[in-house]
């Protein structure tokens, strides 16, 4: 298994894997969430930040 971590609006990224087995997670408001692209935690992260909305 890979794992690299990555840092976006300072919430930390893991990406899972590789290939079509790929997650990426991140945690949120202390609880962890995840998805299938990175596109996906960055537009979660944002609307956490920005509107307070949980995912």
């Amino acid at each position: 298994m890979i794992q690299h971590k990555n840092l976006y609006r300072g919430h930390s990224m893991e990406k899972v894997g590789h290939g079509k087995r790929t997650v990426f997670k991140t945690t949120i408001n202390e609880k962890e969430w995840s998805a299938v692209t990175e596109l996906e935690v960055k537009t979660a992260i944002d609307v956490w930040i920005d509107e307070g909305v949980e995912p």
